[in-house]
């Protein structure tokens, strides 16, 4: 307001100085005179946008009650970071995108594993007591990439229901000879599920329905660990249909079963009867589990399960009962507990030891029965080291076996996993395996591992 005083009258004083003036230097006047009027204008409007502006922050921070509107979400990732990260997406998206024939998108993953390997012991390759484990032998050292694995990840067209169609297929190197070069490309695991939000549907390959988990390793991949000793780990064929049932946030019960195919090739015969074995059988297999969780890092499940399966060798037949359990225990965010527990018989076409059934002198078939199980404690000891230790034994009947048989099979081990980027592990583990034959003889086995693993 001030400089339109001083402005005017300086305006007004150099007309009277002049003493006489024109009709374009009157007119001049009011338009300046019409300018300011219009800035003072805008100003005001602009006073007032700011004090406005300045309730709503004070408003802002003011408290609130809990009436008035839910408490404020935590605070986000700022707009330049947010600007950052779908930088760095839409860069990724641009490098590794693949998309199918059918235009949905397919991802790959994996990891790219390096073993430097020793191995220590005794062991009779060719005894029926031994277990069939590529990595675990009599005295050798060396070095191999056989490990690595590589994904298909893939994603199809929505559901009916509001479910989703989704597979994954992940493959290794482990099949052909063992000599660098000659590897072959095996199927791991691969499953394709039509899932919705209580349900799902899904074929393929995958491990037992009753043996979803298993140890921490880099150093037994290609066979699992504790492949022999507790962990049923064989990739059969099968499908699935898992129904979700959940009781408030925390609680949860999930019913599964499975129709599936055994491989019973794993299984000893000897070789004049081995014309008689079928080497695949239909299987049905059942698991209900129970979930709790206390936050979003404690919680717990627990799983009964059973397999049902009947084996056709020597002109006649045997069954294959299994009974398991298996759990996963997180009380704190610094230990988990994970195993499981298996009771029963003939558990070789499913991944036990290979006496799942004993051919009398007089070709009458026996199922050996069997007890197993394997338990892993978990603990990160900081956000980049991990420490993992487990253990597993399969213990077979006596009265079932041949001298020549195993009647215990224990597994043992311990590995540090420490994380050097996100994606990249270095691990150093020791095993032992213990096995004990009928006829009193003990093999022991020793392996010393340490791994390289890029994660992709």
């Amino acid at each position: 307001m001030g400089s339109r005083i001083l402005l005017l009258a300086f305006l007004l004083a150099a007309v009277a100085g002049a003493q006489t003036g024109t009709t374009s230097e009157t007119e001049l006047l009011k338009r300046l005179l019409q300018r300011m009027d219009d800035l003072e204008q805008q100003n005001r409007q602009l006073t007032k946008e700011v004090h406005a502006l300045r309730q709503e922050i004070t408003a802002s921070h003011s408290p609130q009650t809990a009436t008035e509107q839910p408490p404020p979400a935590p605070a986000g990732p700022t707009l330049d970071e947010r600007v950052s990260v779908n930088e760095n997406r839409i860069n990724e998206q641009s490098q590794t995108k693949v998309e199918s024939s059918q235009k949905f998108p397919i991802s790959l993953h994996g990891m790219f594993l390096f073993n430097s390997f020793l191995n220590t012991g005794a062991a009779d390759a060719d005894s029926p007591g031994s277990y069939p484990n590529g990595l675990i032998g009599p005295n050798s050292a060396g070095a191999t990439l056989r490990q690595s694995i590589i994904g298909l990840r893939f994603q199809g067209p929505s559901l009916p229901g509001g479910g989703r169609v989704w597979g994954d297929l992940m493959m290794d190197f482990y099949s052909g000879p063992p000599s660098p070069g000659n590897n072959w490309l095996r199927i791991r695991r691969g499953t394709l599920s039509f899932d919705w939000t209580n349900r799902a549907f899904t074929v393929g390959q995958d491990k037992p329905l009753i043996s979803p988990r298993e140890p921490n390793s880099l150093a037994e991949v290609g066979v699992p660990p504790l492949a022999g000793a507790g962990n049923l780990w064989l990739w059969l064929p099968q499908a699935r249909y898992e129904e979700r049932f959940h009781f408030g946030q925390t609680n949860g019960l999930t019913a599964q079963v499975a129709v599936m195919q055994t491989d019973e090739t794993s299984a000893y015969v000897p070789p004049e009867l081995g014309y008689s074995l079928e080497r695949s059988r239909p299987a049905i297999e059942g698991r209900l589990a129970f979930w709790h969780k206390w936050d979003d890092t404690k919680r717990f499940e627990l799983a009964p399960g059973f397999h049902a399966s009947t084996t056709h060798v020597a002109d006649t037949h045997t069954d294959s009962r299994i009974a398991s359990l298996d759990w996963l225990i997180v009380p704190w965010s610094k230990l988990e507990i994970s195993g499981a527990f298996l009771h029963g018989r003939n558990f070789a076409g499913v991944g036990g030891l290979p006496q799942g059934f004993t051919i009398l002198h007089d070709s009458a078939v026996i199922p050996v029965h069997s007890n197993a199980g394997w338990l892993q404690i978990s603990s990160p000891i900081t956000n980049r080291l991990t420490l993992n230790l487990f253990g597993g034994i399969q213990n077979n009947r006596a009265s079932d076996l041949l001298p020549t048989d195993i009647a215990r099979n224990i597994s043992y081990a311990g590995n540090l996993m420490y994380h050097i980027g996100p994606n990249v592990i270095v691990s150093l583990e020791g095993l032992q395996v213990r096995t004990r034959l009928l006829d009193s003889r003990n093999q022991i086995l020793n392996r010393y591992d340490l791994a390289l693993a890029y994660l992709f």
